[in-house]
C-alpha cells in the first residue's frame, strides 16, 4: 500500500478517539509531609480535588496515616499516605497532573509525591 490506512485502521482510530473523552477510573497515592497538621493536609487534598474541577465524577479517599517511606523523599523518611480512587475525563486528569508537577514557588510544599494509575 502507499502509506494510506485501511478502513479497519480508520475504524480503530475512530474508536480510540471516541474513548479518549470517556470518564476513566484512576487510583493513586498522595504522600504528604509528616509535619503538617490535619487542617493543612485536608486543605492540600481539597486543593487537588479542586484541580479536577467539575470534571470529577466520583471521589473516594482512604487515609493510611503516617507510614515509613522505602527511601527519603525530599528529606522525609516517612510520609502521611492517602489513597484515592476517582473518576474523571482523561483530559481533566492530565491538566491536574500537569499542575501537580509544577514546583511550589513561594509557598510550602505539602504534597511531596503522587502516583496515579488508570484502573480500567
Amino acid at each position: 500500500m502507499n502509506g494510506s490506512t485501511t478502513r479497519r485502521g480508520d475504524a480503530q482510530k475512530t474508536r480510540a478517539v471516541a474513548k479518549k473523552h470517556l470518564p476513566t477510573d484512576y487510583e493513586g497515592v498522595i504522600l504528604l509531609r509528616p509535619d503538617c497538621d490535619d487542617a493543612t493536609r485536608a486543605s492540600a487534598i481539597d486543593g487537588f480535588k479542586s484541580m479536577l474541577g467539575e470534571g470529577l465524577q466520583q471521589w473516594e479517599q482512604t487515609e493510611h496515616g503516617l507510614k515509613p517511606n522505602s527511601y527519603d523523599i525530599k528529606g522525609y523518611p516517612d510520609a502521611y499516605q492517602v489513597v484515592v480512587n476517582f473518576t474523571c475525563a482523561p483530559e481533566t486528569y492530565a491538566a491536574a497532573a500537569e499542575e501537580l508537577a509544577k514546583p511550589a514557588v513561594g509557598s510550602e510544599e505539602v504534597i511531596i509525591r503522587t502516583m496515579f494509575l488508570k484502573t480500567k
